[in-house]
C-alpha cells in the first residue's frame, strides 16, 4: 500500500478549486457521482486513475457531507484516492 492510500485509508481526499472560493479540501468521502452529457461515472475509494471533463453535474457525499454541484463546466482528476475538481463556470 503507497503513502496516498494509508492516509486515505477511510475514503477520499477531493480537493476543489474554484475562483470564487478557492481551495476546499474533505476528508472520508464515500462516493462521487459524475453526471455529464456524454457520460455517468461512480468513483469509489480505490478507483482506477482517471482525468476527464465535466459538463453536467457532481454529488460528493461522505458520512456528514453532501455536495452536490447541479450545473457545472470543470476538469476532474482521480488519482491514489485523490480526487481534483477544477471548476470552469458554475451554470
Amino acid at each position: 500500500m503507497n503513502n496516498m492510500q494509508e492516509v486515505n485509508g477511510n475514503g477520499i481526499k477531493v480537493r476543489i478549486f474554484d475562483l470564487e472560493k478557492g481551495l476546499t479540501e474533505y476528508e472520508h468521502i464515500k462516493v462521487i457521482r459524475i453526471v455529464s452529457k456524454d457520460y455517468n461515472l461512480l468513483i469509489m475509494q480505490d478507483y482506477l486513475p482517471i482525468i476527464g471533463e465535466i459538463e453536467g453535474s457532481i454529488d460528493i457525499k461522505g458520512e456528514d457531507i453532501d455536495i452536490s454541484y447541479p450545473k457545472i463546466e470543470a476538469f476532474y482528476m482521480n488519482s491514489g484516492n485523490v480526487f481534483n475538481l477544477m471548476i470552469k463556470e458554475v451554470l
